[in-house]
């Protein structure tokens, strides 16, 4: 399959494109490698996905419709977008460019998708999503009406667009709410860094919500093999059903949205008992308020997960901490300052 890959020098972008070339895909991708963490942790990225032949990178804007054109040409099998803006607290202090890019950019990738008449197109949507959802497990028949910070609306805003092309142009589109998503190469700002980095340095560590915040923390590789799946995936599927679900007219409306999660709640205070047992150092804890937008509990119901797809992420914090607190030990000794 050729495949259509936004946000390849990311995170989770890159992982994914790893993943999408071990399984003889070939893989057009885009970045604009976005300033909102340095650049300097992207292009090593792109330089070793570069080295296989099935991998073609541009340089450009997903709010560029003429740059999101140049991965369409020939027109691919399947696209996965995952550019976007992150943070939940800087999405409050640059809303502009959450929406510009969160909602103007994903529409202008969908809407290419549909031009092309691609079969699959699978996307980045959030847990955040859920917000002050009141019942746990979050579930994806959830109405995910109250989110707590922009970056979630966009996220949820997503979703409905994604709902409208799907139902107009029969485009397969699914969402994949991603939870707390770590592992190495990540991007600098993740917890699991800020408490590596503070307790290898001897430093205090901020621990939002006073450790009472419990997350659903979720392997790269394991998110980056569910992206995968999906896009691959050739089984018919109709409407998520959420609340009543649509009316019947439109509930054949290919468009689902999927939890990539564990399952499990983790404390905040665990993630820090793991990190300071791969450190070889004790915290020193500072207890803060949480921010307004984060919210305590998080947890997902995977069942719906499971069914689509047949998988279910399984790498646990007791294996994957230790393999990111190691990579960015690494990182730390061989870039001082």
């Amino acid at each position: 399959m050729r495949i259509a890959l936004t946000g390849a020098a990311g995170f989770i972008g890159a992982s994914v494109a790893a993943e999408l070339l071990s399984r003889g895909h070939d893989v057009a991708a885009l970045d604009n490698f976005d300033e909102t963490y340095p650049a300097a942790f992207k292009h090593p990225r792109i330089e070793r996905l570069s080295r296989s032949p099935r991998f073609a990178f541009t340089v450009g804007d997903i709010r560029n419709p003429s740059d999101v054109k140049t991965i369409f040409d020939p027109g691919p099998d399947a696209v996965i977008h995952l550019a976007a803006q992150g943070g939940l607290r800087r999405s409050i202090e640059d809303p502009a460019a959450f929406v510009s890019s969160n909602i103007g950019g994903f529409t202008n990738v969908i809407a290419a998708a549909a031009n092309a008449q691609v079969r699959n197109f699978v996307y980045a949507s959030s847990g955040a999503v859920y917000g002050g959802t009141a019942t746990l497990p979050f579930r994806e028949d959830d109405p995910a009406v109250w989110p707590l910070s922009l970056y979630g609306s966009t996220k949820r805003s997503d979703e409905l667009i994604a709902f409208t092309y799907a139902r107009y142009y029969g485009l397969r589109c699914t969402g994949l709410r991603f939870f707390t998503v770590y592992g190495p190469d990540g991007r600098p700002d993740m917890a699991v860094y800020n408490f590596t980095k503070n307790i290898y340095e001897r430093s205090p560590i901020q621990v939002h919500g006073h450790g009472r915040m419990v997350r659903d923390f979720v392997y790269v590789d394991d998110v980056a093999h569910c992206v995968v799946l999906a896009a691959e995936e050739q089984a018919e599927f109709q409407t998520t059903r959420i609340g009543e679900g649509p009316a019947a007219a439109v509930a054949d409306a290919p468009w689902r949205v999927l939890n990539v999660a564990t399952g499990k709640q983790v404390s905040v205070l665990d993630i820090v008992r793991q990190v300071e047992t791969a450190v070889g150092h004790d915290a020193e804890m500072k207890f803060v308020d949480a921010l307004r937008p984060e919210v305590t509990e998080s947890r997902a119901d995977l069942t719906a997960l499971d069914n689509a797809l047949g998988f279910v992420p399984a790498v646990t914090i007791d294996v994957g901490i230790p393999r990111a607190v190691s990579w960015y030990l690494d990182y730390l000794k061989n870039h001082p300052g």
